[in-house]
C-alpha cells in the first residue's frame, strides 16, 4: 500500500457544529468536542501515513482559543510533524470559517475572510512496526 500523505502534508476535515452538540447555555459546545474532531483527523492522518489507525498515547499543548457554538463551520487540519520508528507526532488546528451571529436574525451568519483559530494541539500516537503497511 502506498503512503498518501507525507510529513508536513495536511489532511482536512470540514464540519458544521450541530445543535445536538450544544452543552452549555447560549449554544456553546464543550472543549472536548473539538478534541473529538482532532481525534478524527488524526486517525485519517495515521491511516494515510501508515495504513493503520494507531493508538493515541497523549495530547500535548492543548489550546482552546475561542468558544465554539452551534451553527459554526470548522475546518480541522492535521499533519505528521515528526515520525519516529513507531511514534507519530501530529500537529492539529481548528479554524472557524463561518460564524453564526444571530443578528439581525437567528439564522444570520458571517463567512470569515480570515478564518479564526479556535483550538490547537499536538497528538502523539503509536503504530507498532508490524502494523505499518504503507511505503514511500
Amino acid at each position: 500500500m502506498n503512503r498518501t500523505i507525507n510529513v508536513g502534508e495536511k489532511a482536512i476535515l470540514r464540519i458544521r457544529v450541530s445543535e445536538k452538540d450544544v452543552h452549555y447555555a447560549g449554544g456553546l459546545v464543550n472543549g472536548a468536542y473539538v478534541l473529538g474532531l482532532f481525534g478524527d483527523v488524526g486517525t485519517e492522518v495515521l491511516v494515510r501515513y501508515d495504513g493503520d489507525e494507531g493508538l493515541l498515547a497523549a495530547y500535548n499543548n492543548i489550546e482552546l482559543n475561542a468558544p465554539v457554538k452551534a451553527g459554526d463551520f470548522l475546518e480541522i487540519t492535521g499533519w505528521v510533524s515528526r515520525a519516529g520508528n513507531t511514534s507519530r507526532t501530529i500537529g492539529l488546528e481548528a479554524h472557524r470559517y463561518i460564524r453564526v451571529t444571530g443578528v439581525p436574525y437567528e439564522s444570520s451568519a458571517d463567512y470569515l475572510e480570515e478564518p479564526e483559530l479556535v483550538a490547537r494541539a499536538e497528538m502523539v500516537s503509536v503504530v507498532r512496526r508490524e502494523q505499518q503497511r504503507c511505503i514511500d
